[in-house]
């Protein structure tokens, strides 16, 4: 169940999972361009993983787009009830339109288990391009420390979309 409703220029939802045993509860805020090109917004959940066991989660974002480059940064706290299973992550990215087909973009995410260590490191390099209703787009995507195991893996992936 869920409901959405703009009021003085901020969007507002509310969200609800009647899950058997373990609902999934959840508010959000954004201010769409609250500055040319600026977006701010937060949200918390709850999700009850089980009748007795849950995770409190935070997460604030800000993205900010000027001409054909946009930037955004977003953090995420996860407060599990079970002990030593706290997760932080931080993320940023940028992408430029290259021109009205084209685009390239880069993220980075850093993911901090209280019961792992290392953390985990993510970066990743996108193009992709449009024509009609066709986009054609490449990722690569290195990861170090998956859930603080010392490894590395590495992932490049080709994606076709078509809209009908």
């Amino acid at each position: 169940l869920a409901y959405s409703t703009t009021a003085g220029g901020a969007t507002i939802s509310g969200q609800i999972d009647f899950a058997q045993n373990s609902p999934t509860t959840s508010l959000a805020i954004q201010l769409p361009n609250l500055v040319e090109g600026l977006n701010i917004g937060a949200g918390i959940a709850t999700d009850e993983d089980t009748t007795t066991t849950s995770q409190d989660i935070e997460t604030m974002f800000v993205t900010y787009a000027m001409g054909s480059v946009s930037v955004g940064y977003q953090k995420t706290d996860v407060d599990a009830t079970a002990a030593s299973e706290d997760i932080e992550r931080t993320a940023y990215g940028i992408s430029f339109a290259v021109n009205d087909n084209m685009s390239i973009g880069y993220g980075v995410s850093d993911v901090e288990f209280e019961e792992f260590t290392p953390d985990e490191e993510s970066t990743g390099l996108g193009v992709t391009y449009t024509s009609g209703g066709m986009t054609v787009g490449v990722q690569h995507i290195n990861k170090d420390n998956r859930q603080g195991v010392t490894a590395e893996e590495e992932m490049t992936e080709l994606q076709l979309t078509f809209a009908f």
